[in-house]
């Protein structure tokens, strides 16, 4: 099924998609000089999904990254993400399903378990949420997704009583498919990335940069030891790493902002805080989400916003004592049960963000032959095996769709500096 026919999808035609789409054939082989080479920079969920498909429709393709797929530097590194259906914009609805269906294929093809079924509880001390999480349920509805709870406070003590309730109101809760789920993030990056190799595609650690002519164009990457490598085109996937590379054009659009990550140790014995035991949870208006101990790494607790810009090849990796504080007083209150645990690990990466949160799928606008994917804004992981498809019919000329071409163009606005 073509691109624009999924985008055309609605509720009661998804169940189709679902069925038919992921086991369509690829697109006929080239043969000989035909075969588009294409060299892909940035192996995130972005560039290792872009990668993968553009090599599936039968391209020949080069994945380059600086530190290799999943790395402890990438925004798309780390041990866990949440895949949810959470916009009212259709675009990320619709890309959020298809992706968690490309998500499972490749569950199968790897042989990998890459999503949890954790679920997703919303939890929320203001009771006129209520409203929203109903009309949030009646969206996932019309798309086919019938997991959808609205809990009163009763029913949320009894589910979890090791989450302190008294001051809850009402929660939303989805017991895992696209709309609650965990994805293994550093192995998920890595297991495509290794499919996309078993599958013809080639694997190289380097650090790449593009090769400018005096007229803007792109001619080439250069790698940090000195060589040039050529194609017919060029992606560019860098999360972070763009506004460097493109600065020019993208520096005054993208702001590259820190994210902290902290876990909170689990009493021996206990796993009340385990998966699957507790869902990935979040409490609106108190700045922190967070997910249920997996692997053995303990309760992930993760605050939000952060404003602070952040360059993600000198900045220190390293969390504040003021986080670590407020990672405490927040568990204490509402996880009394771990209110003397240690912090026992702490991980910062970096949010890439558009001046309007859309992700930015385009060519560079002095390169035809090269495009820019990223601008993930704090949603981008779950749905890079969507993105990944619709960036490789584009880049191979497969046409445009008004709706998402709109969206994830490369828009005029910037930020104020």
């Amino acid at each position: 099924m073509k691109r624009r026919a999924f985008l055309k999808l609605s509720g009661s035609s998804l169940a189709a998609l679902q069925a038919t789409t992921l086991t369509a054939k690829p697109y006929p082989r080239w043969s000989g000089q035909n075969v588009p080479e294409i060299i892909v920079i940035g192996a995130g969920t972005f560039g290792v999904w872009t990668a993968y498909h553009l090599n599936r429709l039968g391209a020949k393709v080069t994945l380059l990254d600086a530190y290799g797929p999943g790395n402890s530097r990438a925004s798309s590194g780390g041990e866990t993400r949440l895949i949810q259906v959470d916009n009212d914009n259709p675009v990320y609805v619709r890309s959020a399903i298809r992706a968690f269906d490309w998500w499972k294929k490749m569950e199968e093809e790897s042989g990998e378990q890459l999503v949890l079924p954790t679920g997703r509880l919303a939890m929320s001390t203001d009771d006129a949420h209520r409203e929203v999480f109903k009309a949030r349920k009646k969206q996932l509805q019309a798309s086919k997704v019938e997991n959808t709870e609205v809990l009163d406070h009763s029913e949320i003590a009894y589910r979890w009583p090791q989450i302190h309730t008294a001051n809850l109101a009402v929660a939303m809760y989805n017991d895992g498919g696209s709309s609650g789920s965990t994805l293994m993030a550093r192995k998920g990056c890595q297991v495509v990335a290794r499919q996309l190799e078993k599958n013809g595609g080639s694997i190289q650690i380097a650090q790449a940069k593009p090769k400018f002519e005096p007229n803007g164009s792109i001619s080439g990457v250069m790698t940090a030891d000195g060589r040039i490598l050529q194609a017919q085109m060029y992606v560019f996937a860098c999360g972070p790493w763009l506004p460097k590379l493109f600065p020019k054009v993208l520096f005054p659009k993208l702001q590259v902002q820190r994210r902290d990550v902290l876990f909170v140790g689990i009493p021996p014995g206990d796993n009340r805080f385990s998966f699957p035991n507790l869902p990935e949870w979040s409490v609106s208006g108190s700045g922190y989400y967070g997910f249920p101990d997996i692997e053995a790494r303990g309760l992930k607790v993760a605050p939000y916003p952060d404003h602070n810009d952040f360059d993600p090849d000198l900045d220190e990796r390293l969390t504040s004592l003021y986080q670590v504080k407020r990672a405490h007083d927040f568990v204490r209150h509402r996880f009394p049960a771990l209110a003397d645990q240690p912090i026992v690990e702490t991980r910062v990466c970096q949010v890439t963000n558009s001046i309007d949160g859309n992700f930015i799928v385009d060519q560079y606008p002095e390169s035809p032959n090269t495009w820019i994917i990223g601008a993930g804004s704090g949603h981008g992981f779950k749905h890079g095996p969507a993105v990944g498809e619709y960036a490789a019919e584009r880049i191979l000329g497969n046409g445009g769709e008004e709706e998402l071409d709109k969206t994830f163009k490369l828009k005029a606005e910037a930020f104020s500096k």
